[in-house]
């Protein structure tokens, strides 16, 4: 028998049907990903993906940097030939709705029929939106809220177009049917589901990521590492996962390591070998406190998502402190140091990467601390599903003051 879950929020189904001790495992395959190309030269192999597929008319989506700044736009679009609709670099921190809306009107106009997402999380974010919107008929900001998780919409589950994605960065978020795009006139998140939002197609260049600025990519792979983290220390374990997941914290922690110390050469195939270990089973288990408290406080704050997850994860880990699991000590043997506390291995991990650790680092003081906290109750997955459980303004205040600065 399994036992429904909690009521409190109705969205939660989406991402976790079933809990319980009697509860079977689940593991859910990205819905949609056909295949994963790793190792691949991007200007050569998305041409031969999008012929594969019979698409004719790609339109790409990219970050402005990469767009502006390298040829890897130009090569991929000159690999395309003459096929390619629209290029466009205005997606945006964390894929603001306006933004969002703009882009959808384009893709209709241009007749595209499959999007090309070069870039990182925002940009994979922003390809899944424009391909929701245009499937479901969405023309406002309303049309968009109106699509929200936690109003149980049902979807069309055939989209209209579908992507193929060239992940720059390791936030895992190519494998997600799922995003969060932030509604900038109240600059809160929306939790949006996806269907086959997943890429048909994720090439893994790691030529393409040698652009990333090193400053993104270790913030990022912190962030990656944190969901890693997430996906063994659920409140529903998964032996799959948790094998999978495990692999994923020890090659971000060695890739993490090793771009820190300008090491290209291991921590590029390393980390995006991680991605996709970690990325391929996060939509199976509930995640906790910071994985969602990062939707919370980086558009209130208008901070970055993964300058945000370095400090929360850490606060994560200091609230289990003193919690008896072994999948702790997994969680410190994967990477290396099996005998001490997660939270110190995290403290050093980011200290050696010259990363946030406090609120403080992040420019939030104790008054924008307790504002915040509002916000967090208000949200429908932060107080759910935490191993140590944080379900109070007192529990969230705590965890908070571990990382005050």
């Amino acid at each position: 028998m399994t036992v429904p879950v909690n009521d409190r929020a109705r969205s939660e189904r989406f991402y976790f049907p079933y809990e319980g001790e009697d509860a079977a495992q689940r593991f859910f395959f990205p819905n949609g990903c056909d295949e994963v190309l790793f190792r691949a030269t991007a200007a050569r192999d998305v041409p031969r993906l999008v012929e594969k597929f019979g698409y004719q008319r790609p339109f790409v989506f990219t970050s402005r940097t990469l767009n502006r700044t390298t040829d890897v736009v130009d090569e991929i679009v000159e690999g395309l030939g003459g096929s390619v609709v629209n290029v466009s670099d205005r997606v945006g921190e964390h894929a603001p709705i306006t933004n969002v809306l703009a882009a959808i009107d384009e893709v209709r106009d241009a007749g595209a029929d499959v999007l090309i997402c070069i870039g990182g999380g925002s940009v994979m974010d922003f390809g899944k939106f424009v391909q929701l919107g245009v499937t479901q008929g969405v023309r406002t900001r309303e049309g968009f809220r109106a699509l929200r998780v936690d109003q149980s919409p049902v979807l069309d589950d055939n989209p209209q177009l579908r992507q193929i994605t060239i992940p720059t960065t390791f936030s895992l978020s190519e494998w997600t049917p799922a995003g969060t795009p932030v509604d900038d006139e109240t600059d809160k998140k929306i939790t949006l589901r996806i269907p086959r939002g997943v890429g048909r197609a994720i090439v893994f260049d790691p030529a393409i990521v040698r652009h990333t600025p090193k400053g993104l990519a270790l913030k990022t792979a912190i962030r990656g590492l944190d969901h890693s983290i997430n996906n063994v220390m659920t409140t529903a374990p998964n032996d799959i996962v948790t094998v999978l997941a495990l692999q994923a914290v020890q090659q971000f922690h060695k890739g993490i390591r090793a771009l820190a110390r300008d090491d290209l050469d291991t921590a590029m195939p390393t980390l995006q070998k991680a991605s996709w270990l970690g990325g391929v089973c996060q939509m199976s288990v509930p995640h906790g406190f910071s994985h969602f408290m990062v939707h919370v406080i980086a558009p209130w704050a208008h901070i970055g998502h993964s300058e945000t997850a370095c400090v929360m994860m850490l606060a994560q880990a200091r609230w289990w402190r003193g919690h008896s699991d072994p999948r702790l000590g997994q969680v410190a043997a994967a990477m290396g140091r099996p005998d001490d506390p997660i939270d110190e291995i995290l403290f050093d991990l980011l200290r050696e990467c010259e990363m946030p650790t406090t609120l403080a680092d992040l420019g939030l003081d104790a008054a924008q601390v307790e504002d915040v906290i509002p916000h967090t109750l208000a949200h429908p997955y932060v107080t759910l599903h935490n191993v140590v459980p944080i379900t109070t303004a007192d529990d969230i205040r705590r965890a908070l003051a571990t990382v005050s600065g």
